[in-house]
């Protein structure tokens, strides 16, 4: 098995689809795992988050983006759900109050 095969089959794989390559291992128009690692090493924890969710649904930041506004209102409804689960089920956090909260209302 070579390193490069590691990369495609990890379920984040193609996060930055659409981002342009500067390296010259990569084909046109694909980034390198390596740039891939460092973009997402780059993100805040929340844009992790959010990334990572949505590779779990299977879509991608530019796939939601070009999405019908009743459809990308599902996926960031999901995602709210999503959030909220992750929160209540850490047992660290369990106990704590005040942890999801809408601070727009």
């Amino acid at each position: 098995m070579s390193i490069s095969s590691i990369g495609s089959s990890s379920p984040y794989a193609g996060l930055y689809s659409g981002l342009s390559a500067s390296s010259s291992n990569a084909p046109l128009g694909e980034t390198s795992p390596r740039e891939e690692f460092m973009k997402f090493q780059a993100m805040t924890p929340a844009q992790k988050m959010r990334a990572m969710m949505l590779a779990k649904l299977g879509v991608t930041e530019e796939q939601l983006k070009a999405m019908k506004p009743e459809e990308r209102k599902k996926i960031e409804d999901k995602l709210k759900e999503m959030v909220k689960q992750e929160v209540q089920n850490d047992p660290e956090k369990k106990d704590q109050k005040g942890l999801v909260a809408n601070i727009f209302a």
